[in-house]
């Protein structure tokens, strides 16, 4: 069976969104000391809900008006790099290895723990090493399953390893999953957590039986609810709509090469408004509002007086509170920075062939 060479299709759309945002950088007025406006880039899904929990109780906290230009995560820091000299964005809420690539261009200011003092009520793996801006969510890596068509909840990446009968999917290179996929595949088959030449030569021994290469959590979970499959790697908060539901879908942490990712929430260098860029971080990081994105968004807390929903214990188990604890850890962020179109053309030529 022919396969999409999805990655390379990738890069020519980014190049695409790199083009429209520089006529839409040259078309924007610029912004310069704007104490008044708050622009936050975030993600462009459940942004009423994200309005109605976080932007407008902020706003009328402190009467800064909050305004969300929203993308996928390549295309805005593209837009980022466009604007660096002019930058008129404040805060920008982004995947961890693109914050790590936007913090190598220099795109974002470190964070003075005086100015967020609710970094030091987060968990500490939440608190970026470096100085920037910290995680204020996180997503497990795992196996989602059919309760129906898999005898035993699968407790090892072997599992997949055997080839499920019933059909199997793996995340394309471009989406979140898909780097932290190389990395546990890396962790349990190699030497360790940072061995993508083992991950990449494991994945290749199964990429030519998988159904597809998924590009969106809606496509996989469209699936396994179909139960045109009965596995795939994933992001645990794929799963939890499904579960809410009622469908029979499970998700299960692998024994060995337990990875997770995060969203972090960075200030730009140079923002109009950075002070209300550094309120804004500290409010999203307070316990309310870390629960009220529990519920509405699925995004599970980093507050340490945060709980998380009983649908996120249900399908995360104790790793929902505490990840670090259960075994989990952030995959190797500069290795994916530094690797990362090298790792694009891996995919296509060794795992999508």
């Amino acid at each position: 069976m022919s396969r999409p060479t999805r990655p390379r299709r990738m890069l020519a759309a980014l190049a695409g969104t790199a083009a429209l945002a520089l006529v839409s950088a040259s078309c924007a007025p610029v912004r310069e000391d704007d104490p008044d406006t708050l622009v936050v880039s975030t993600f462009a899904f459940a942004t009423e809900e994200f309005t109605e929990v976080v932007a407008d109780p902020f706003e009328a906290e402190t009467g800064i008006r909050v305004v969300l230009d929203t993308g996928n995560n390549a295309g805005r820091l593209t837009k980022l790099r466009i604007n660096a000299e002019t930058p008129d964005t404040d805060v920008v809420l982004i995947s961890d290895y693109y914050a790590q690539i936007g913090k190598d261009m220099g795109l974002f200011a470190p964070v003075d723990p005086a100015d967020v003092p609710n970094l030091d009520a987060i968990q500490p793996w939440a608190v970026d090493p470096d100085g920037y801006g910290p995680a204020y969510t996180f997503q497990l890596l795992g196996l989602l399953y059919r309760t129906d068509l898999v005898e035993e909840a699968p407790d090892s990446w072997d599992d997949l390893w055997a080839k499920p009968e019933a059909g199997y999917v793996l995340p394309d290179i471009s989406v979140s999953a898909g780097p932290m996929f190389v990395l546990a595949a890396g962790e349990h088959f190699g030497s360790g957590p940072s061995d993508p030449d083992a991950g990449f030569e494991a994945m290749g021994r199964i990429g030519s039986d998988a159904l597809q290469f998924y590009t969106g959590s809606t496509e996989l979970t469209s699936l396994l609810e179909r139960g045109e499959i009965a596995m795939a790697p994933g992001l645990d908060n794929f799963a939890m709509g499904s579960v809410e539901a009622g469908q029979p879908i499970g998700f299960a942490a692998p024994e060995q090469g337990r990875v997770m990712t995060a969203n972090t929430a960075q200030v730009v260098d140079g923002a109009p408004n950075e002070a209300g860029a550094l309120a804004f971080v500290d409010f999203l990081l307070r316990p309310e509002v870390q629960e009220g994105m529990a519920e509405a968004l699925y995004d599970k807390p980093v507050a340490l007086e945060a709980d998380p929903t009983p649908l996120m214990e249900q399908v995360s188990g104790q790793a929902a509170s505490s990840p670090s604890d259960s075994g989990y850890h952030q995959g190797d962020l500069a290795l994916i920075a530094q690797e990362r179109s090298t790792w694009l053309d891996r995919f296509t030529e060794e795992v999508a062939r």
